[in-house]
């Protein structure tokens, strides 16, 4: 009697130890499959330009006539005849901070067809960057400021909307000036400059 009860013992401690390497196979599979999935997939911009990228990097991949302007830390290179976006010409605009790529702006002109024009950009970020939201125009204010202060007026900023890339890059479209509007690319290491707000003291 002692003999079978110490058998079945055995039997049952080698059946949950046998299954133990199955186990840790398994939970491997899972953190690397999890791993994978969960994996950001990093902004590329028109032509294969990338945040963090230097001036002279984005000058060669562009290869179009550019004119830089100086700013403090701030570099800012723009195109000299606009560029085709979408269906539309703009102003295409890249911002550096200490000589890597941080922001991107696109400037469109106001002509007859630029509340049409808006409407059908924003359908089409939807359809790359999913749903937007209302985005803050103190917020958008404040990323401009680091460069041209008061460049945009915040009264002026209106119809303002926000999307996320995978990576966390901000990217909105709004008007800033008049019918004239803009989409802006934030890179995420940028920061949110307190959404905009001052907070010296607070």
């Amino acid at each position: 009697m002692k003999c079978r009860k110490l058998v079945c013992n055995l039997l049952a401690f080698i059946l949950i130890f046998s299954s133990f390497p199955v186990f840790a196979e398994n939970e491997n599979a899972t953190s690397i499959r999890d791993l994978v999935i969960s994996e950001k997939k990093p902004f590329s911009f028109r032509n294969g330009v990338s945040w963090a990228m230097t001036l002279q990097q984005v000058q060669a991949i562009e290869n179009i006539p550019m004119k830089q302007v100086p700013s403090s830390d701030w570099s800012v290179l723009i195109s000299e005849s606009p560029v085709q976006v979408s269906r539309f010409q703009a102003d295409l605009v890249y911002i550096f901070y200490q000589d890597a790529l941080r922001m991107i702006t696109y400037e469109f002109q106001q002509n007859d067809s630029t509340s049409l024009n808006f409407q059908y950009l924003t359908g089409a970020l939807c359809s790359v960057y999913g749903e937007n939201k209302d985005a803050n125009p103190i917020v958008i204010k404040s990323w401009m400021d680091r460069i041209y202060k008061d460049y945009y007026q915040l009264d002026k900023i209106h119809d303002a909307k926000e999307w996320t890339a995978e990576d966390g890059t901000s990217i909105f479209l709004y008007y800033f000036k008049n019918e004239t509007f803009a989409i802006l690319y934030v890179c995420p290491v940028t920061g949110n400059g307190n959404n905009g707000y001052d907070t010296n003291g607070l």
